[in-house]
Formats: structure tokens, sequence, C-alpha cells
């Protein structure tokens, strides 16, 4: 089936779905929260006590390894994209570090379906698949429930077709 262009992203692959942006937000809140209580903690040690001031440093620091997750969180999203081809299933990751996957039918395994608590909240889910080779194992995150299932079906059917013409 062609995929219509409106689809598309700008790189020829189909996007995942925006409502992943939210659930990895959510998803983080506790480890958000335990680098702020100690960066709080470290500041509060540092206003209080004399000779503590390189606390400071280590509650920057804490804070600063927090900022790139909430600032590329949405652009790290927008960078996942995928597309089922006829005989293979193109995948792609990566911001900086660009990864393009291209795995054949007839190479994958077992495919799986995932939704945790926070996925289900937002109606997506998570494919993962395994392949011949330990190298080739994949996932597309951020799907469409209706989605993520129509591909699990495909990759299922059309890797059961591709084995046994082998």
């Amino acid at each position: 089936m062609p995929t219509p262009r409106s689809l598309l992203g700008a790189d020829g692959l189909r996007a995942v779905s925006p409502r992943l942006i939210p659930a990895r937000y959510f998803a983080a809140i506790p480890g958000h929260v335990i680098a702020l209580v100690l960066a709080g903690v470290c500041a509060w040690v540092a206003l209080t006590f004399d000779g503590w001031w390189w606390l400071w440093i280590v509650a920057a620091v804490v804070l600063a390894t927090r900022l790139p997750g909430l600032l590329l969180t949405p652009r790290r999203v927008r960078a996942l994209g995928y597309l089922d081809r006829e005989e293979d299933l193109v995948t792609a990751s990566g911001i900086m570090f660009r990864s393009v996957t291209i795995t054949p039918y007839g190479r994958v395994q077992s495919v799986e379906l995932h939704e945790g608590p926070i996925e289900r909240r937002y109606g997506i889910a998570r494919i993962s698949f395994s392949t011949a080779s330990s190298h080739a194992d994949g996932s597309i995150p951020g799907l469409p429930r209706e989605e993520a299932e129509r591909l699990r079906d495909l990759l299922t059917r059309r890797g059961i077709e591709r084995m046994q013409s082998l």
C-alpha cells in the first residue's frame, strides 16, 4: 500500500505520534523532581554552612544535566521515523548522529507491542522486533495504538511469508 505524501516527513519517512513528546515529559517527572530536590538541598547547605560554597557547583551541574532532556525532547521525537516498504522496514532516529536501519521482513523473527501506563494514557505504543542478527534488533516508539497493531500484524505476516519463500 503506497503511503500518501501528506503523511511523510521531509526525509520521506512516516513520523511517530506527537503525543510521544508529552508522554516523555511525563515519564521524566520523577527524575526532574529528584534533581530539583538534590539541587535544593545542595543550595540550602551552601547557604547555611560556611565553607560549603562548592555545593553551588554541584547544584548547577545537577540542574544542567536535566536541561538537555527538557530542551531536546521535541526535536528528538521529530527525528524518529519509519516506513514500511514492500520488501523491508526502514527506521530512523537521532539528531546529530542519525541512524537509518533497513530491516528485510524475512529477517524478522519476533514482533512485540509494548504499552506502559503512560503510553496507554496518551494512546501510543512501542513496537519492538528482533531479527536473525543480534545487531539488527529495533523498535519504533510513539506509534498510535491502531498503527502499532497494524505494523505488528504487517511485520508478522510479511516475515512469515518471506521465511516460507526461502
